[in-house]
């Protein structure tokens, strides 16, 4: 029997929703930087700004790729079905899969939780001038596309 220790992303998420077998962690900023000491110094402007340590996290492209596998395993084959299916309507798999790729060319990983738009907006206002490669929110509503794509 394969036993995947848990990561410390399935910790910071704890059990963060899916949408059509995709991993969806609502009410996150996620921001993708080019290394993972870019990703540390943006950490800390957000630490400094007020943010608490519980609710960020900035982790290296293998932890990322490590995670993915690990969520791979825990959704199964209906996860797997439901990825192909949200890849053929073109939903968050697309964004998965190029940030997974992201992660393995070695970009770095910010997650930001933000319970309230008030929250979102004082993460980004710090994050912005970091200028992560891409940035997003995932909302009940959607995914709000910060940085880095249209």
């Amino acid at each position: 029997m394969l036993v995947i220790a848990t990561s410390r992303l399935s910790t910071f998420f704890h059990g963060s929703d899916t949408q059509f077998g995709i991993f969806y962690p609502q009410h996150h900023l996620l921001a993708v930087f080019p290394n993972v000491l870019d990703a540390n110094r943006a950490k800390k402007r957000l630490l400094a700004s007020g943010e608490r340590e519980e609710d960020c996290i900035a982790v290296a492209g293998e932890e990322v790729v490590h995670f993915a596998e690990e969520y791979l395993w825990k959704e199964g084959i209906w996860g797997v079905l439901m990825t192909k299916l949200s890849r053929a309507i073109g939903t968050e798999a697309v964004y998965a899969d190029k940030d997974l790729e992201m992660a393995r060319q070695g970009a770095a990983f910010l997650a930001v939780h933000c319970p309230t738009e008030d929250a979102k907006i004082a993460a980004w206002k710090c994050l912005e001038p970091a200028h992560p490669v891409v940035a997003r929110y995932y909302s009940f509503a959607g995914i709000e596309h910060l940085a880095g794509e249209a």
